[in-house]
């Protein structure tokens, strides 16, 4: 059973990852993101959390919008799922950001009383 105060804390945690994804938060995502993050685009590559900060920085990822909707919380403590559809406008530094619509999947683990984001997996799909 999901207690209502717990998926607040895990939908909390989502939405300061997308802010600190578009922010380009450095300080914040290295919070954010556990040590041992596996990213995996809808590209189908997948980055550790130093190759995926580098490509922040690099700009590879330029974020302006990250949404989600048809949110699904499941948590099994210290574990934590979320599943649903991302709305991202992203594109690299200096080029034109497309609107690409993911189906994803993000496992949050709790570490010293924080969510930390430890697996990201990420379908593109056609917009309905």
């Amino acid at each position: 059973m999901t207690d209502e105060a717990t998926v607040n804390e895990v939908l909390l945690a989502e939405r300061a990852l997308y802010r600190a994804m578009i922010d380009k938060d450095f300080a914040a995502l290295e919070r954010i993101l556990a040590p041992d993050l596996v990213y995996a685009h809808s590209t189908a590559i997948a980055e550790t959390k130093q190759e995926y900060l580098a490509g922040v920085a690099a700009g590879l990822y330029d974020y302006e919008s990250i949404v989600s909707h048809d949110v699904r919380v499941r948590v099994h403590a210290p574990v934590a799922l979320i599943d649903g559809v991302c709305d991202m406008r992203v594109g690299a530094k200096g080029q034109p950001k497309d609107l690409i619509h993911l189906l994803f999947v993000l496992v949050w683990v709790k570490a010293d009383g924080a969510w930390q984001l430890e697996h990201r997996h990420a379908i593109r799909i056609k917009a309905e």
